[in-house]
Order: structure tokens, then C-alpha cells, then sequence
């Protein structure tokens, strides 16, 4: 399964580990992209939900907020755990602080 905008941005299932592969640039333009593939990987599993995020190029903080809320409505049996990163995700972690937030875990 594959969530899909133009040529910016591209979020694809991945079934092991489960989560999402997330490709190119997140903004405001297509941030509806990520919300949807979060709250579809919310539901669909019990699992935690690894984002592999080495693809992606730009992301907005609002985008970021969405990955650290989905975050925040997980039990507490579940992260989502950021791995790998790009050097983009790391320096928008760093400047908002969000690298500790509950249910989330930056891996390597």
C-alpha cells in the first residue's frame, strides 16, 4: 500500500518491522498525506510503528507534530520508533525538543 501525493512525497506500508517508509518532502501542501498513513497504521496493527525516515528530504514542524502526536495516542505498549532518520529529522528533533516525547523512540 502506498500513500501518494505529486512527485514531493511518497509513504509506503512496510510489513516488516511494520510502519511506513516515508520519502521526499513533507509541508503544508501534503501533509494530509502523513496524517492519513498514521492514523491508517494506528488502527491497522498492535504492534510498535517504525517510520524509516532516511528518504525524506524536508519536513515541516507541523509535520513533525503529527508523527509526535500520533505518538502521544498510542498505549502505552507502543512507540513509534524513528529509524532510520535523516540528518533533516534529526535537526528538527533537536530544535523543537521533540526527541524525548512520549511514544516516540529515534533509533539508529
Amino acid at each position: 500500500m502506498t500513500f501518494e501525493t505529486d512527485d514531493k512525497a511518497r509513504v509506503t506500508l512496510v510489513a516488516h518491522p511494520f510502519g511506513l517508509r516515508i520519502t521526499g518532502e513533507i509541508d503544508r501542501g501534503n501533509r494530509h498525506l502523513l496524517g492519513d498513513a498514521l492514523d491508517w497504521a494506528i488502527n491497522a496493527g498492535s504492534n510498535d510503528i517504525r517510520l524509516d525516515l532516511s528518504g525524506l528530504t524536508f519536513i515541516d514542524v507541523a509535520g513533525m507534530r503529527l508523527i509526535v502526536a500520533a505518538a502521544a495516542r498510542l498505549s502505552s505498549e507502543r512507540e513509534i520508533v524513528l529509524a532510520p532518520v535523516s540528518r533533516t529529522v534529526c535537526r528538527v528533533l533537536e530544535v523543537t525538543g521533540w526527541a524525548d516525547a512520549p511514544g516516540l523512540r529515534v533509533g539508529h
